[in-house]
């Protein structure tokens, strides 16, 4: 097991760092979401889309 390990150290820490990242993101689009934030940053009063709009 530890022979595992010690080969595959480098493997671990990268994927353990792209996992966290990837957590990161989407921790905050929810938290963005909830707070009613949009994506486009433009909004909606100017939007050609703003009648069929998502996120309102």
């Amino acid at each position: 097991m530890l022979n595992w390990l010690s080969a595959n150290i480098g493997t671990i820490l990268v994927a353990a760092v792209i996992f966290s990242v990837i957590a990161f993101v989407a921790i905050k689009l929810i938290r963005d979401r909830i707070k009613g934030k949009t994506s486009c940053s433009c909004g909606c009063s100017n939007c050609p889309m703003k009648n069929k709009c998502g996120h309102k």
